[in-house]
């Protein structure tokens, strides 16, 4: 194995990028891009070390070395989706303090994850933890971050508000993001997403009249 090792280490330089978690480097994140590849293509069903190892160009038997199961490489391929995005989108999501601004950020970002099969891979693994408890406690545990995103997001729109000590930020922010993902893989099961465009319609169309509401909202508008 370290002859192995050895040898893609010398056709694969070690590597990091921005939009990677740091423990994906190297060999690490081939084999991790080989995965969301295999992930978007065949499914979890279809995701087996051969299909991932011939995705990547590589000998499987390095999915085992840096990894120790299939089922954890594909874990770092979600892991890789979960950087992309927020690598992608925090920023903006910071920067929007309005109603608006965020139901047209959750338009731009249901596109982009279209376009990138995020979508597709999300729902994949979140079927393969349907049938594995383990593996659906570490789908769930990679949701947590853009839970907590969405949850300081609702707290800075509530401050002020009656709604403040009425509604538990978390909460809502669970909510939030388990609607959002139910109607991208809704959408996805269909083939058409003239449903989640109407959705997304909707909460641009309502997002400045619920603006109204909020004490935070109103003194945004005034600035």
């Amino acid at each position: 194995m370290e002859l192995l090792e050895e040898a893609e280490n010398r056709q694969t330089p070690s590597r990091a990028v921005k939009d990677a978690p740091p423990a994906l480097a190297g060999t690490k994140l081939r084999i991790a891009e080989a995965a969301l590849k295999t992930l978007k293509e065949k499914g979890f069903a279809g995701a087996t070390a051969r299909e991932v190892a011939r995705a990547g160009a590589f000998n499987q038997a390095l999915i085992f070395y840096h990894f120790g199961s299939v089922q954890k490489a594909l874990l770092a391929a979600l892991d890789l989706v979960s950087a992309r995005r927020m690598y992608a989108y925090q920023p903006a999501f910071e920067q929007a303090h309005t109603l608006a601004e965020l139901a047209g950020l959750a338009r731009t970002i249901h596109a982009e994850d279209l376009e990138n099969g995020y979508i597709t891979v999300l729902g994949e693994m979140v079927a393969g933890g349907v049938s594995d408890a383990t593996l659906g406690v570490e789908v769930v545990a990679r949701l947590e971050p853009w839970i907590d995103l969405v949850a300081g997001k609702v707290r800075e729109l509530l401050a002020g508000s009656l709604f403040e000590s009425m509604v538990s930020p978390q909460d809502v922010a669970f909510a939030i993001v388990a609607l959002y993902l139910g109607v991208d893989m809704l959408a996805h099961l269909e083939g058409d997403q003239a449903r989640a465009a109407s959705l997304l319609d909707f909460g641009e169309r309502y997002a400045p009249f619920v603006s109204t509401l909020l004490p935070s909202q109103r003194e945004g508008d005034s600035r």
